[in-house]
């Protein structure tokens, strides 16, 4: 399986402190995962992503299981400079951005910006709609979830870019899907009876992919979700490994 919703590092409100690189690499290997992409969580809260990001290139060095994520916060100044480096000497080929917690809207000219530099290079943009429910959310930072609309406005203005939504529910997924012909959407906060099942009924199965949002929630929760489908093994083989490939280019 390929998990496209991975993070590391240190988060303020849950304790990560015993997920080394070591210990993320084997607890992934043990639950099936051949490729995982991370990223550092830290950028979401730091002032600028690229330190944390720095660190987790270095910490995953030896590690091919892990295709490291860059983060780009379009609310500083020298994003460009940060995405030019990330894609040129780093060589990393997957973006991912938040646009509720750096406060941009997705519609915005830094927005539209990134997403037509990242049609150049043909690299995807993961977008986090939420890092955490935001009903389980520290009660002093609350955080709002990205707007739906935005990411199928900003998808539909740039048809070429291709978009992976971490972190959408059931619902968001039906509407995010229905919306652009070029969003894929993750598994990890899909929560229903008969997940797979509802999630199908109501989106394309051809974009979808798999995520767990590791080590935030149990990886098997997510396998689990996708082993116990009953659907075919074309099916259960695309949302757990090729339309990450396709999304990704590989």
């Amino acid at each position: 399986m390929i998990d496209t919703h991975v993070s590391f590092g240190p988060w303020p409100w849950m304790d990560f402190s015993s997920v080394t690189a070591q210990t993320l690499d084997a607890h992934l290997e043990s639950e099936g995962i051949q490729e995982a992409w991370v990223s550092a969580a830290e950028s979401i809260l730091f002032p600028d992503p690229d330190g944390p990001d720095d660190r987790l290139l270095a910490a995953f060095r030896s590690c091919s299981r892990v295709v490291p994520v860059k983060t780009i916060n379009l609310a500083m100044g020298n994003w460009r400079e940060s995405l030019d480096r990330a894609v040129g000497p780093l060589g990393m080929r997957l973006v991912k951005i938040y646009p509720n917690y750096h406060q941009y809207s997705l519609i915005g000219p830094q927005a539209m910006e990134l997403a037509a530099l990242l049609v150049e290079q043909q690299i995807p943009l993961l977008i986090a709609l939420r890092v955490e429910d935001e009903r389980n959310q520290y009660s002093l930072m609350k955080v709002a979830s990205v707007p739906v609309q935005e990411i199928v406005t900003l998808a539909a203005i740039h048809p070429d870019l291709k978009v992976l939504v971490l972190g959408a529910q059931v619902g968001e997924i039906a509407a995010l899907t229905a919306g652009a012909d070029n969003v894929f959407c993750d598994i990890a906060f899909a929560e229903t009876g008969n997940v797979m099942d509802r999630l199908l009924a109501s989106a394309p199965a051809g974009r979808i992919v798999f995520g767990s949002h590791t080590p935030f929630f149990y990886t098997r929760a997510a396998v689990r979700k996708l082993l116990g489908a009953s659907v075919s093994e074309e099916i259960r083989r695309a949302i757990a490994i090729d339309n990450a490939r396709a999304l990704k280019g590989s």
